[in-house]
């Protein structure tokens, strides 16, 4: 326990200058701000309560942050996610804002707790891996449903990245996601709680990765993770982030739904064409699989030598 007493603590709360928020998940409105914040905004408190977030966050849709709130509950207990997103002010310009969010429990209700810092004096990253990932991900290149890349955005990354790969060169892992029964929830629940699961998975992937790290839906039910200048273990750790992650997945209006996943994780060891090392682990994957739910396959180091 804290020796500063608890109205006192709400004050301090009150006076910190990163941008504290409390969200209610239920209708998505604004439960407190603190009073930076709100000077910030140029705005007066009864004038944000009870309002949405998108007011003041303008590149925030309804259906993103529906998809927030879904991530947040399978996350781990006080894991929390980032959000980077612009602010808009009633006077002067908008600033960017890194948000972190997570999931609080208060007199047995949930809120989301969203705390941020300006990064608008950020110096860009400029590393070759995000020029890159920064030219693919133009809206024409990005899968409709994921808001990942599209296979071919994907491909041409990979085999960009790949070549740089060798016994003096990058390190590069691949992570390959099967969702097994994707298909089966179609039929039995609908195409759009199928559409509602994918697009999850790409909020879900940029979780449990790096910034650095490249995130694709190569087809249907299939979606890949490429990790540069990282192993196998860095690979098996993401698989098994995802892998418990959808194990706590739950629909209230469909309570038997789960989803099913089934985890490669490969380690390539020398250049070789991108479309050739995914068909060899994704054959792979599908002679290995099983009937549980969650499973993870290590690879090893993938070659398309002849063995």
């Amino acid at each position: 326990m804290a020796l500063i007493p608890e109205q006192d603590l709400a004050k301090i709360v009150q006076q910190s200058l990163d941008l504290v928020v409390v969200l209610d998940p239920e209708d998505r409105s604004l439960a407190f701000i603190n009073e930076f914040g709100a000077t910030w905004l140029g705005l007066d408190l009864d004038q944000l309560l009870g309002r949405s977030p998108t007011d003041f966050l303008p590149e925030l849709t309804d259906a993103e942050l529906e998809c927030i709130v879904d991530n947040l509950r399978v996350l781990e207990p006080f894991e929390g996610s980032t959000l980077v997103t612009p602010v808009k002010r009633r006077i002067g310009t908008d600033h960017d804002f890194e948000f972190r969010l997570q999931l609080i429990e208060l007199n047995d209700r949930e809120y989301i707790l969203a705390t941020g810092r300006d990064i608008a004096e950020r110096v860009a990253v400029t590393d070759s891996v995000h020029s890159m990932l920064a030219d693919a991900q133009k809206e024409s290149q990005q899968d409709k449903t994921t808001s990942l890349l599209q296979r071919d955005a994907f491909l041409q990354i990979f085999r960009e990245l790949v070549e740089q790969v060798g016994s003096h060169g990058l390190r590069l892992t691949l992570v390959v996601i099967d969702l097994k029964n994707l298909h089966e929830i179609n039929d039995q629940f609908g195409q759009s709680i199928g559409d509602r699961i994918l697009k999850n998975m790409g909020g879900l992937m940029h979780h449990c990765s790096k910034d650095t790290d490249i995130c694709a839906r190569y087809s249907g039910r299939k979606l890949c993770i490429l990790m540069p200048e990282q192993g196998q273990q860095d690979g098996l750790l993401v698989a098994d982030k995802v892998n418990k992650a959808l194990a706590k997945v739950q629909f209230k209006e469909f309570p038997t739904l789960r989803i099913h996943s089934s985890i490669a994780v490969a380690e390539l060891p020398e250049p070789g064409e991108p479309a050739l090392l995914l068909d060899k682990v994704i054959t792979r994957l599908r002679e290995m699989r099983t009937t549980e739910p969650h499973e993870v396959h290590r690879l090893g180091l993938l070659s398309l030598r002849i063995s």
